[in-house]
């Protein structure tokens, strides 16, 4: 008797299956002449061109710059986005001050700011810093705001009730009660972080992935090109289903 898929596993088998028809495809295409080798490359040959690029010494240190500028970036996102989005979504004189110009950071692409973070801070690590910073805080900031301000009335007057003061009300109710609302702010920040870097890297920068994608790209090296592209990829991927298996378990209560 077949035991009953869950409905984890079923997803789990159906992306598996997706991906596989993919990249068959993807390396049958060019050899059947479906496709041109210059435009779309193979799963084998960007293997291949991977496989080259990883045996450099100029791979790790590209990495290395990469992981460390979005790990300082969205580290200070974290470290300034939760604490400020508590606040702003805690005291109201507060909000009504600050959420004009966050709003209107919020609504401009943060990309386009790049151009001022360069001519402040130049082109070498702090200003890939400052776009993983700003792509990811902007996320974080407004849904820790909006995890504090949807938290239950009745939940505050119901502490309160029982002599808790405002401290005890913002750790043991507020805090827990807009949790999962910061998680799902981290996961949002994290692509926007990862894209703020690799796009800071292709703008201004001699070393990192995007530095490298948009070296490749300009000398029509597919294979390399894509190689790169698939590793920021993956990365961006792993990062946010890490964040996302995190705030299923808060939202399943750890079961």
């Amino acid at each position: 008797m077949f035991r009953r898929i869950s409905s984890s596993h079923y997803r789990i088998l159906i992306s598996t299956l997706t991906v596989v028809a993919f990249l068959a495809i993807w390396e049958i295409a060019p050899r059947a002449g479906v496709a041109d080798t210059i435009y779309t490359s193979q799963p084998s040959r960007v293997i291949a061109a991977g496989l080259e690029i990883v045996s450099t010494g100029g791979f790790a240190r590209d990495v290395y710059m990469s992981l460390s500028e979005f790990a300082i970036g969205f580290a200070l996102a974290i470290g300034i986005g939760v604490p400020l989005g508590l606040l702003l979504g805690r005291f109201l004189v507060l909000r009504y001050l600050l959420d004009p110009p966050i709003m209107a950071i919020y609504a401009t692409p943060h990309l386009a700011l790049m151009p001022i973070i360069v001519v402040w801070l130049g082109i070498g690590m702090q200003s890939k810093i400052a776009v993983a910073f700003v792509g990811g805080v902007i996320p974080i900031l407004v849904n820790t705001m909006a995890g504090v301000r949807g938290v239950e009335r009745s939940w505050v007057v119901a502490a309160r009730s029982f002599c808790a003061g405002e401290w005890d009300v913002f750790v043991k109710v507020i805090l827990p009660a807009s949790l999962l609302s910061v998680v799902m702010g981290i996961r949002l920040g994290v692509s926007r972080a990862i894209l703020g870097v690799v796009v800071a890297e292709m703008y201004q920068s001699q070393t990192g992935v995007g530095n490298e994608i948009i070296r490749y790209g300009s000398e029509f090296r597919t294979d390399y090109l894509l190689f790169y592209v698939l590793l920021a990829s993956l990365f961006g991927f792993a990062a946010t289903s890490a964040v996302r298996a995190l705030e299923k378990k808060l939202w399943t209560g750890g079961k």
